[in-house]
């Protein structure tokens, strides 16, 4: 098999179901040559793989995803190869957990309003310390035996036009992107295609955009190859992943997407020289 990537991972500290424990596991069964935990708007599952890094395992990129919204549009920012110990970066992500865990106890107290019972510690000790989401809400539900499965919580309750939705209060692209920078990093918009984004990237590339995630299991092949033909043309990097969480039916397995070495190492040689710029 052609050496490969996987730049998309999480773990308990953000949706994901494995520790770090446990996903450095799978990828070390998985023989990539680099792997990246991009948690949501936390670096702690990133620095607790570090910790257990061995010098045969393979190379760890700093990551981390982003929320940001758009026009009513839900998007995230990839970031990579950033000062994990910025003040700076510590500082904006203590504010968006702030955030999504203030949101997280609106649609708990919406839940109960339904006669939906939750318990909001419930939902807590399923974020583990991490920032509140729709998955932790959905697995407490799910937990109690309040609904018949994961997707559920979605279908009747947390999805978009659900009854007990709020809205995440996200920053825009634009500030993801200059966040991003300021802590040293490389900004790449996620999953365009599943966004809704498209393959319309103007307004971000102005913004600073450094690259498009262009592997991703939701992506269709002709999607794909679109991604790569628009950054070839704008000159943006290409990277991609897995996008694993560790739950059925949502996204891939690690490893799962053909995300070639050439890739990585464009990526990695871009934060070599933003590095010698700076």
């Amino acid at each position: 098999m052609k050496e490969r990537v996987d730049l998309h991972l999480h773990t308990i500290f953000s949706d994901g179901l494995s520790t770090p424990e446990e996903l450095l596991e799978l990828v070390r069964g998985c023989r990539l040559r680099a792997f990246s935990v991009t948690d949501h708007d936390s670096v702690d599952g990133y620095r607790a793989v570090l910790a257990l890094m061995t010098e045969n395992d393979p190379e760890l990129v700093p990551g981390l995803e982003l929320s940001c919204s758009s026009e009513g549009r839900d998007l995230h920012m990839l970031a990579y190869y950033f000062d994990s110990d910025s003040s700076m970066l510590a500082e904006s992500l203590a504010k968006f957990q702030e955030k999504r865990n203030l949101r997280g106890g609106l649609m708990v107290k919406r839940l109960n309003e339904l006669g939906v019972e939750i318990n909001m510690d419930d939902v807590i000790a399923r974020a583990g310390g991490a920032a509140i989401g729709r998955p932790h809400v959905a697995q407490a539900l799910l937990d109690r035996g309040a609904i018949g499965s994961f997707e559920e919580a979605f279908r009747k309750y947390i999805g978009n036009d659900g009854p007990a939705y709020f809205p995440k209060e996200n920053i825009s692209p634009a500030d993801a992107i200059n966040i991003i920078h300021e802590a040293g990093g490389l900004a790449v918009i996620a999953h365009p295609v599943v966004s809704g984004l498209g393959f319309e990237f103007d307004d971000l590339i102005e913004a600073g955009l450094d690259g498009i995630e262009a592997f991703h299991p939701d992506h269709k092949q002709h999607e794909v190859d679109r991604l790569k033909q628009v950054a070839s043309a704008k000159g943006l990097l290409i990277t991609g992943g897995s996008d694993f969480h560790g739950r059925s039916g949502r996204c891939g397995l690690v490893g799962s997407e053909p995300v070639g070495i050439e890739y990585f190492e464009r990526l990695k040689k871009a934060a070599t020289q933003k590095r010698s710029n700076s």
